[in-house]
């Protein structure tokens, strides 16, 4: 017993990534995973089907996670961010198939206020496709963090496959909460 705990510990300190403070935008810094890097054009456009191309999304060696930076103009006033909320969560449940709502909430990242939702998501197999393939349920362990800066919508998201969401979860709350946004002086 002693030696199985011995092991854990010794192989978790190795499964832990070291963050490095990065410039996302010009107007935003944010703690990243050292190992991770900018997704190609290409990489993003295979995973994510959408006009609108996201402000950054790094992921993994693997390319099984990902954490990305997305920005849109809203109507919505840094004020009005608990019934976006309601909104979200209500989008969040309509996308996916299943959600086991792990944590949600309203929380202040470095002055400014910000909506939260810690999810394991789960989309099932079409059942009407036909393939050789045998398919199953995907399930993924997620955090997507809300911030309503002037006339933008924030959303900093972390997708990774169930399995590792023991790996990563312990440093969601240093990745999420080291988000800055830089005040310019002109």
């Amino acid at each position: 017993m002693g030696v199985f705990l011995f092991l854990s510990l010794f192989f978790s300190t190795f499964l832990t990534e070291n963050l490095t403070k990065v410039n996302v935008t010009e107007e935003i810094t944010m703690m990243i995973p050292d190992q991770f890097r900018l997704m190609t054009d290409d990489e993003i456009a295979s995973r994510y089907f959408s006009t609108k191309r996201p402000v950054a999304i790094y992921t993994n060696p693997s390319v099984t996670i990902d954490l990305g930076v997305n920005k849109s103009v809203t109507q919505w006033s840094a004020d009005d961010l608990e019934i976006m909320v309601s909104f979200q969560k209500s989008n969040i449940y309509n996308f996916y198939d299943e959600i086991e709502m792990i944590s949600q909430g309203v929380k202040e990242v470095n002055g400014k206020k910000t909506a939260y939702f810690e999810f394991v998501s789960t989309v099932k197999a079409d059942s009407n496709t036909q393939s050789f393939r045998s398919q199953s349920a995907v399930k993924k362990y997620t955090y997507i963090q809300y911030m309503i800066v002037g006339k933008h919508s924030w959303v900093f998201n972390f997708t990774s496959p169930l399995q590792l969401q023991a790996e990563w979860q312990p440093q969601l709350a240093d990745i999420m909460d080291s988000v800055e946004f830089i005040n310019k002086k002109k």
